[in-house]
């Protein structure tokens, strides 16, 4: 996979999860070193996490609950960093 397409996954994992805030997304990851780093880390813990329920163990999987909970912190950070772009009158539906 090249790193545009990489990119572009990345991306496409964060506008799943925030599609109301797509355009402030889109221009974040093209101008924010931080925020596109913090999307990256998101992409990867979504695609492993994936990975983990799809193992035959996975109810047993301890890393399954670890991952819930960095995505959970992820999308914290990319709400806050989004709201702090937005200002405090817009919301972000969450």
């Amino acid at each position: 996979m090249s790193d545009s397409d990489t990119a572009r996954s990345d991306l496409a994992h964060v506008l799943e999860r925030f599609p109301t805030a797509s355009i402030l997304v889109r221009r974040l990851f093209l101008v924010d070193r931080d925020f596109r780093s913090v999307c990256e880390d998101y992409a990867l813990a979504q695609n492993t996490l994936a990975r983990f329920q799809t193992m035959p163990d996975a109810q047993q999987r301890p890393e399954i609950a670890d991952y819930l909970s960095i995505i959970d912190e992820l999308e914290s950070e990319i709400a806050a960093l989004v709201r702090k772009t937005r200002g405090p009158a817009e919301s972000l539906d969450r």
